[in-house]
């Protein structure tokens, strides 16, 4: 049995039997040195249909991928179609959104001309050409934002993530009016002449608990299935084995997952097909093709049905290892191609949610000695008391309850219990924000008070996102808690550059400098900087803390940081240690 690329596409999306694992590509695999090969570039390539075609044409004519796809930012044409203020990058940067549009569900209206517009008329174009140029030999896979990964872009992140936990209602209507978007654009692609589509829903567990999805966004993405009659695959950034039986019931046939999950444990959890999960900042970035190799025939004997990067490839990536993914699968089928052909089992699995870890009122108080008033403040904090902290802050402080005392018993102490919270599955990301913003409001009642007294900070950060990069729910949940914790927090921003970062540190004669990317295509930056910094000799004189959903404790050392913080609150034991640590080495150095 000998398949075309394309049939081979779409029987491994539906679980079908195929002569070999098709390597496909449902995000981007433009790296810089592809767009060198090729001569057509970012940013010229989103809106220029030739130029995204030649881009798109370059998955097959130099990678070999069993699939072309043509849509290269994330959810930034759908954006920017709808007047979100975008940037398109360069030749070493994806495009990324820059500000936001709506804060109100009914805001929300599909323009009579969105079609026709600039930034939804040159996908759909490239998908033409590429459907005639391929003819039924190679599959087009499209690209259409899900409602959850578009909120994040139309409401911003940070208050999309406290609604879910605050205003259920309004994120059910958010979510049932942008699933139109998501429909009309998906059923432009395929009237275009795409096979399947790629529908992105970033409801991963690196910010939301596994039951955000039945309660808000299963039925929806089952509306959106009803819609779209191509395979669809749906991809969700990060760490999603928590979910996955979720998943199973949306009716899209296939999900992208990335190296955060193991692919044998996904494959025995998933009854849709499995396409990834080939690391990108350790493989396709830093790796070499062997260890791409080695990537390949792990995926492959855990049952994965199409082979690609976990996500977007980082636009540095090395074009080697992303064409050595289909050498690898090519190697891995030798002498066998003859074969019965290769088929996976998509056998029923159970689709109970995961529990989730839960501690009462009384074993989270408990471990906290304190009085009966600083009980009520940690309290506040810890079960989010919206508008509740800063009353009871300002009642101890004309009780005559020493500032100081209310910040280290209460609010730091609450803040550390929800990290503790976090860090065992209890919380998520909604949860640590609300009860940060309740702490920074009894902080501020103790702020001038703190100032007044003289006390120095514990020390100085400055924290930012890196270049390319807008995503800062946890840098802004970050600067809170080190806040809290006795810092005093400089925030840079978003898309910030290494002569940036390092004019901060310089300025502010910091102890700290924290980084963070949300990205696989914008961690790479991270380098850049601590680059930048031992090239001036500056190094050594700062403590590097990295942080961000893609990033690992590998990784981060290997450009020479000083640390990785998993979340937030490991961010602020690790700036803790590592100031003591400092500390203790200048004492014996004055000794």
């Amino acid at each position: 049995m000998v398949m075309t690329s394309r049939e081979r596409v779409l029987s491994a999306l539906q679980g079908k039997e195929v002569d070999i694992a098709p390597v496909a590509n449902p995000n981007s695999i433009i790296t810089r040195d592809m767009q060198e090969r090729v001569g057509a570039f970012f940013p010229e390539a989103h809106h220029n249909a030739e130029i995204m075609t030649e881009l798109a044409v370059a998955g097959r004519t130099v990678c070999g991928y069993d699939a072309v796809f043509p849509v290269f930012g994330a959810g930034t044409h759908e954006a920017g179609a709808l007047g979100v203020k975008i940037d398109w990058g360069d030749p070493d940067n994806l495009p990324a959104i820059l500000g936001h549009i709506w804060k109100d569900p009914d805001e929300i209206e599909v323009p009579d001309d969105f079609l026709a517009r600039l930034d939804i008329t040159t996908v759909l174009d490239s998908i033409r050409m590429l459907r005639e140029e391929f003819g039924d030999e190679v599959a087009v896979i499209g690209k259409a934002y899900g409602p959850w990964s578009l909120a994040y872009h139309f409401f911003g992140i940070e208050q999309f993530m406290m609604d879910t936990f605050s205003d259920p209602p309004k994120v059910h209507a958010i979510l049932d009016r942008l699933k139109e978007f998501t429909i009309i654009f998906g059923k432009a692609q395929i009237d275009a002449g795409a096979d399947a589509l790629n529908v992105c829903e970033h409801i991963t567990a690196d910010l939301i608990r596994p039951e955000a999805y039945s309660t808000y966004l299963l039925h929806v993405d089952q509306q959106i299935k009803a819609e779209l009659p191509v395979p669809i695959i749906l991809h969700c950034c990060g760490k999603t084995m928590d979910r996955i039986d979720l998943f199973n019931q949306s009716g899209f046939e296939c999900f992208n997952f990335e190296s955060a999950n193991d692919a044998v444990e996904m494959r025995k959890k998933a009854t849709v097909s499995l396409c990834g999960n080939i690391n990108n900042p350790k493989t396709i970035l830093s790796g070499t093709p062997e260890d791409v190799e080695h990537e390949v025939f792990y995926a492959l004997d855990a049952g994965v049905n199409l082979l690609a990067p976990e996500c977007a490839a980082p636009v540095n990536g090395k074009l080697a290892n992303v064409i050595a993914v289909r050498e690898s699968r090519d190697r891995y089928y030798d002498g066998n191609r003859s074969g019965e052909g290769v088929t996976v089992s998509l056998g029923k699995i159970g689709t109970q949610p995961v529990p989730v870890k839960s501690r009462t009122k009384a074993e989270k108080i408990d471990k906290v000695e304190l009085t009966e008033e600083l009980r009520e403040i940690y309290c506040s904090v810890v079960e989010m008391k919206k508008g509740e902290t800063a009353p009871l802050v300002k009642a101890e402080v004309e009780r005559g309850i020493d500032a100081q005392v209310i910040l280290d018993l209460a609010l730091i102490a609450a803040m550390e219990e929800v990290g503790n919270l976090f860090a065992d599955g209890t919380y998520f990301v909604p949860e640590m924000l609300m009860a940060a913003m309740e702490m920074k409001a009894g902080l501020e009642v103790i702020r001038p008070i703190l100032t007044a007294s003289g006390v120095p900070p514990r020390g100085t950060v400055v924290i930012g996102t890196v270049r390319g990069d807008v995503h800062d729910i946890g840098k802004n949940l970050y600067g809170m808690m080190m806040e809290g914790a006795g810092y005093k927090v400089v925030d840079i921003g978003v898309r910030q550059t290494a002569e940036e970062f390092i004019e901060a540190i310089e300025e502010h004669n910091a102890d700290i400098l924290g980084m963070s990317a949300m990205l696989t295509t914008t961690m790479p930056y991270m380098k850049i900087v601590v680059d930048e910094m031992v090239r001036r000799g500056i190094r050594e004189e700062y403590i590097i803390l990295v942080g961000g959903a893609p990033l690992n404790a590998e990784y981060g050392i290997s450009f020479g940081a000083d640390s990785y913080c998993i979340d937030a609150g490991v961010g602020v034991e690790t700036a803790n240690s590592a100031i003591n640590g400092r500390v203790k080495a200048l004492e014996v150095e004055a000794n």
